[in-house]
């Protein structure tokens, strides 16, 4: 693969834009400093593409990878020098999931980087045997995360994993779109600025996708998109506020990791505004998760200990081992050896008092400002004044910041950890609603036609500065509409991450992780077949489904399982039994007459029907066959020779089994999706 590098003449008229280099951005000194003016040239050099990806964050390498490995060539721009977006340079490297991911929730790819971190710390010669017999390693032992790791080891894993794409993937690092050029609804190419060459570069891609931490891209293409809260009247959530609330965006937080040695004193001058932060956040290990939502009501984490948490190794734990990167257990003792190390990314430490978001760059400079010296005075505050266990004084003088873990000169994260961006006005909205356990009694949320991937986790809401209360619920397994990843006003862009058309209150559920990964993974796949003759639902499901890629909801089966790609495309088609009681796919169970009638109506074009429903039509139109007693045996296993194939209006694809049955799910699935 070659890339189109020329001098070229690009603008008609010269253009300056100021742009905030977020990655250099100090506690200390004049924010003006870290806004760039970058004059749009009349010649720039020309880069072109098939797709380009801003942002190599969870979505963006989802999308890179997804895209690359389909044949395409990708640019993928990144402003910090780290790829894996909130997994690495926004220091966030304890990994927020969902209690299925051992096996099934994610995409194939997502558990490969998963299993790959796994076995960069298995190779460590010092890691102990018990840690190393477990297969499911967690080289923390934190109690917010099945895996907690350095964000360095999540850096080289992924670099890993891009590596054989690279013909492919031109990695631009340090690099920012900063100007869209759209004519006719269509982007026809973008600008780039890079801040450590001062260098702007012309993308020509075909189509465009947004895995921007902060929804970069929706405004620069003049799309429509949402800040901060909504009015309920607009959304129709019953926890919205009554009034729009721009300015109340979830808070944000500049994660950074430490270490602890007793005995030791490594505290520093009082930082700047030290006692403003500490009793206006509050600083605090006093948390209330309230109990009108049925959680604990008030609770005092204590500093150090490793108690089994509760329930289902969740919360609450010890605040210091909570979101432990490396646990010393793990490791044999001797030289060398790694000592407890924590990150630190706790709610009394998230600012709130402003938002980011739509800020002139030096107003927005500020304010990243303002929240670096938040993280440095809650790490104060640790030092000298927390409470100490027992109740005997206060303060940890023993702790101290690992400055080398982040890989940044002040140890706070490269970039912070955005929780909710711009969020596009999509083709379609995912509201509270349309998730939440309180709105649906079934196993699953709601169902949508043109589901491209899934997620699963807590409706969690970091409040904004504007009286707004956190609010954590639960949901239900949910899935992502293709129609909340098109923008309406634009046909080749795409949002690829956290800017999917949520609602303020949904995006406490979207925003993590393996649910960044896959939008960016069905985005890629959407723009592909879009370059190759269209972008139909079912195409979109059928090649996620064989990239490994859920579209419904399962809790037993793994992506490696050989009717994976025929179960997801007949669920999401109807044709394969659901229920409302469970996530089961149950491929080996054997199915029922009840729900072969079910499926085979639906395969024929009955969209609607149901159990009750379904076995008249089959019987009265002859496609499956009663006994001589008139029985239909509804509950009976399904035989192949219960279908009279003859009498339906289209063939069924070959059967190429060896028995008539009983006929398993995932043989049934099999066949109806083309043996695919």
């Amino acid at each position: 693969m070659r890339w189109l590098l020329l001098l070229v003449a690009g603008a008609a008229s010269a253009q300056t834009v100021d742009v905030v280099d977020v990655q250099s951005v100090r506690a200390e000194g004049d924010p003006a400093q870290w806004v760039h003016r970058v004059s749009i040239p009349a010649a720039a050099r020309e880069v072109s593409c098939d797709l380009l990806v801003a942002g190599a964050g969870m979505g963006g390498l989802g999308a890179a990878l997804r895209a690359a490995g389909r044949g395409h060539s990708v640019c993928l721009t990144e402003e910090t020098d780290w790829i894996g977006g909130q997994a690495t340079a926004g220091g966030v490297s304890a990994l927020d999931e969902n209690r299925f991911i051992e096996t099934t929730g994610a995409t194939r790819n997502y558990h490969e980087m998963r299993n790959r971190i796994r076995a960069h710390y298995r190779k460590l010669a010092n890691l102990t045997a018990e840690a190393r017999r477990w297969e499911n390693l967690n080289p923390g032992a934190c109690y917010v995360s099945s895996l907690c790791f350095e964000p360095k080891a999540g850096v080289k894993v992924l670099e890993e994993m891009l590596a054989p794409h690279r013909g492919r993937v031109q990695l631009m690092l340090r690099t920012a779109v900063v100007k869209l050029d759209v004519v006719d609804g269509e982007i026809r190419s973008a600008w780039a600025y890079g801040f450590d060459t001062k260098a702007v570069t012309r993308i020509r891609a075909r189509w465009v996708l947004d895995a921007t931490e902060m929804g970069d891209l929706l405004p620069l293409a003049g799309v429509s998109y949402s800040v901060g809260s909504e009015p309920r009247s607009d959304t129709g959530e019953t926890h919205a506020p009554e009034t729009a609330n721009p300015a109340c965006v979830q808070s944000f937080t500049y994660p950074f990791a430490m270490g602890h040695r007793d005995g030791e004193n490594h505290s520093t001058a009082e930082p700047p505004q030290y006692k403003k932060f500490r009793d206006g956040q509050p600083f605090s290990l006093r948390m209330y998760y309230p109990v009108e939502f049925g959680w604990k009501g008030y609770f005092t984490y204590k500093v150090f200990g490793d108690d089994p948490p509760v329930p289902n190794n969740m919360s609450p734990g010890p605040f210091f081992s909570w979101r432990r990167l490396i646990a010393a257990k793990n490791f044999n003792p001797g030289p060398g050896a790694p000592r407890d190390l924590v990150l630190m990314n706790w709610p009394r430490q998230d600012y709130h008092d402003e938002s980011v978001l739509d800020r002139t760059p030096a107003d927005a400079a500020r304010v990243l400002q303002q929240a670096k010296r938040v993280s440095f005075a809650f790490l104060h505050w640790l030092r000298t004044d927390v409470p100490r266990d027992g109740g005997q004084g206060s303060g940890y003088p023993g702790m101290f910041l690992r400055k080398d873990v982040m890989g940044t000169e002040d140890g706070l994260s490269k970039y912070p950890y955005i929780r909710e961006s711009r969020r596009l006005r999509g083709q379609s909205r995912v509201a509270l609603q349309d998730i939440a356990a309180e709105q649906w009694t079934g196993a699953r949320a709601r169902w949508f036609e043109d589901s491209v991937a899934t997620g699963f986790y807590m409706i969690d809401i970091h409040p904004c500065g504007s009286n707004e209360r956190g609010r954590m619920m639960m949901p239900r397994p949910f899935q992502v509409p293709m129609g909340a990843l098109r923008a309406r006003e634009v046909r080749n862009l795409l949002a690829a991450g956290k800017n999917l058309s949520v609602t303020h209150l949904a995006n406490g559920a979207y925003r993590l992780h393996p649910i960044e990964w896959s939008i960016g993974e069905a985005a890629a796949v959407i723009a592909s077949l879009e370059l190759s003759g269209g972008a139909s639902v079912a195409r979109v499901q059928e090649e996620l489904a064989h990239a490994g890629a859920p579209v419904v909801w399962f809790d037993d089966l793994p992506s490696p399982h050989l009717a994976f790609a025929a179960i997801q495309v007949a669920s999401a088609r109807g044709w394969y039994p659901l229920n409302g009681y469970d996530l089961h796919a149950s491929p080996d169970a054997p199915m029922t007459r009840a729900e072969a009638a079910m499926g085979l109506a639906r395969w024929l074009g009955h969209a609607g029907v149901t159990r009750e429903t379904a076995i008249p039509l089959a019987v009265e139109r002859g496609w499956m066959a009663v006994d001589h007693r008139n029985w239909f045996h509804a509950d009976l296993p399904f035989y192949w020779t219960d279908i009279r194939e003859a009498k339906l209006p289209r063939a069924l694809p070959p059967n190429t089994a060896s028995k008539t049955g009983p006929v398993l799910r995932k043989e049934w699935a099999m066949r109806l999706a083309g043996g695919k």
